[in-house]
């Protein structure tokens, strides 16, 4: 189930590593995608769970759910953040972008995923992801 709720909020989000600066922002309009997730947790249910995905501003990512954590990789490009995990898991799409555009700091907002239902995505501020 753990594997599952990983695999989920890495297709919800996937990408190339690059540096992007840090900045903790409530809109995303002005400065992009990148401002709003950079050194925040975005927050990833879905009918088995909750994950967690921490966006370092160096370009990396870590993604915890339960007792498990995958890490991978993040850009931001405009709108969209995207996201991949190392390694890519045979079943998981290699790159996924999630698209942030009107999204805020602290405000949950809905999706849905054909195969895991409903989503609920919320961005927090700050690292509150497991550590290995």
């Amino acid at each position: 189930m753990l594997k599952t709720i990983l695999a989920c909020a890495s297709m919800a989000l996937a990408c190339v590593a690059c540096a992007i600066p840090a900045a903790h922002t409530t809109d995303n309009t002005r400065h992009g995608a990148a401002s709003l997730v950079s050194g925040n947790t975005m927050f990833v249910t879905n009918r088995d769970g909750t994950s967690a995905i921490y966006f370092n501003p160096s370009g990396r990512r870590r993604n915890s759910a339960g007792s498990s954590v995958s890490e991978g990789s993040w850009r931001g490009d405009k709108d969209q953040v995207c996201s991949t995990m190392d390694p890519t898991p045979e079943r998981v799409t290699p790159e996924y972008c999630l698209d942030l555009a009107g999204k805020k700091l602290g405000t949950a907002w809905t999706g849905s995923d054909p195969k895991n239902g409903k989503l609920v995505f919320l961005i927090t501020p700050g690292d509150k992801s497991a550590r290995r």
